[in-house]
């Protein structure tokens, strides 16, 4: 019976349209990657945030030349950054807090922290970035890593998700850190002025600006605020334009003097 309803092409498209949307996770779609890891891709979008990572290597020239074992992962999305460091450096048994306010990105990192060659060194809490002493902040949930704080129309609606505190983080990954990557769509300045402790016990900091941030003073604010934290910018990358957003981007990598 399966069998002749799938020669049907209108029934065949609309069990591929359900399944597409509906129930991608379970199509088992897989990447291998250097060194027996593997890349799951649970979600429909999942192929943009690999081929940012794995593909198009965006990090790449915006790494620390020494080995870096202790991260960080701020706005990990899938946390295919770690796991791209990861398989990149197998010599080095990488330990990576993923953090991710993200409800849609919760399936995928907790198979990444659940895969076996990395259990007990990648973990995941489901937190946003905002002012610590708000219990929840609003979250606007996006696909295509469009996700943030900041909303786009008065039509969206925000979710509540918990608030990062800086003493759960630290229990769950001990500082000091080799490197924080902060990826979180505007909300940096909340991060650069409420986590400065986390900032201290970090070696260098990878972090993607974005001119909208609520400091409201662009990349030379945040270039300001890294050197009173005495952090110096060794590389920055051109401003680009943004994607569905007035606005630019771009990405800076810095060096903690304090720990230098």
């Amino acid at each position: 019976m399966i069998d002749l309803f799938l020669r049907i092409g209108f029934f065949r498209k609309k069990l591929l349209f359900r399944l597409k949307h509906k129930y991608f996770h379970e199509l088992g779609h897989s990447i291998p990657l250097e060194s027996g890891y593997w890349a799951h891709l649970l979600e429909k979008d999942s192929y943009d945030s690999f081929s940012e990572i794995f593909i198009k290597q965006e990090y790449l020239e915006f790494l620390p030349g020494e080995p870096i074992s202790r991260i960080l992962d701020i706005g990990a999305h899938y946390g295919y950054f770690s796991l791209w460091l990861q398989s990149r450096y197998p010599e080095i048994e990488l330990y990576s807090l993923m953090i991710e306010p993200s409800p849609s990105c919760a399936r995928s990192l907790q198979n990444l922290v659940n895969q076996e060659k990395l259990a007990n060194r990648f973990t995941y809490l489901q937190r946003a970035i905002a002012f610590p002493k708000s219990e929840n902040s609003p979250f606007y949930d996006r696909p295509h890593m469009a996700s943030s704080r900041h909303s786009l129309s008065h039509s969206e609606k925000a979710i509540q998700v918990q608030t990062l505190q800086e003493a759960e983080l630290v229990k769950k990954l001990e500082p000091p850190y080799d490197l924080i990557k902060c990826d979180i769509e505007g909300s940096e300045w909340e991060f650069l002025n409420n986590y400065q402790n986390l900032l201290t016990a970090s070696k260098y900091l990878l972090l993607e600006w974005h001119s909208w941030h609520n400091g409201e003073g662009g990349f030379r604010q945040i270039a300001a605020r890294l050197e009173e934290l005495n952090y110096q910018i060794l590389k920055e990358s051109p401003a680009d334009n943004a994607i569905g957003k007035d606005g630019k981007v771009g990405l800076i990598f810095a060096q903690n003097l304090s720990l230098s």
